[in-house]
């Protein structure tokens, strides 16, 4: 059952009525939450509907020229997939779902991960303590952070990652979740 919080959000995001950051925020949990994003999806089928019969009976049409040069411009530029990882927690700080893209960074899967804090499995000999400090004391009081860090792949690897945390909000300020969004830095680490 999607709490009713939810619900006026996937309500808000179909009717485009939402602001960017709240729109970004809202992707973020479209992400990791299988039954928000089908309801959200339905929800915006609707409002598809809606705006389409209030289009005239005889809209307009683009040439099929100009269809064909739109066409061919989109096929020139494939779509691209995010190399972010994507990382959410529960209010306990404690790992629910992460990304492929996470796991090919860091090595561990989600079942790996599922219930556990990243930052002892992450962090290393020589990931800088105060930056984990300020990450950790972020996350505790539910405050936004963005960080550059040392982490540790699975195999022992260090590697540079840019992270962004986000707490998730319901409409009376409370936490849902805490989502990070990961980026590798390869151009931190020494030739």
């Amino acid at each position: 059952m999607i709490p009713e919080t939810l619900q006026d959000r996937a309500a808000q995001y179909a009717s485009g009525s939402m602001t960017p950051v709240e729109r970004e925020q809202f992707d973020l949990i479209l992400e990791f939450h299988d039954e928000l994003r089908e309801f959200g999806a339905e929800l915006s089928e609707v409002a598809a509907a809606v705006t389409l019969a209030t289009l005239p009976a005889n809209p307009v049409l683009p040439s099929p020229g100009i269809k064909a040069r739109i066409l061919a411009k989109l096929s020139e530029h494939p779509q691209q997939t995010s190399s972010e990882g994507f990382v959410v927690c529960g209010t306990d700080g404690l790992v629910r779902w992460v990304n492929p893209a996470f796991t090919e960074m860091c090595g561990y899967t989600v079942d790996e991960l599922r219930g556990k804090n990243l930052g002892p499995i992450l962090q290393g000999e020589k990931t800088d303590r105060e930056t984990a400090a300020r990450m950790r004391n972020a996350v505790k009081a539910y405050q936004p952070c963005r960080e550059t860090i040392l982490n540790y792949h699975k195999n022992g690897d260090p590697y540079w990652v840019e992270i962004a945390i986000t707490p998730i909000l319901d409409d009376a300020g409370e936490p849902l979740w805490l989502v990070a969004r990961e980026h590798e830095r390869a151009d931190l680490l020494p030739a």
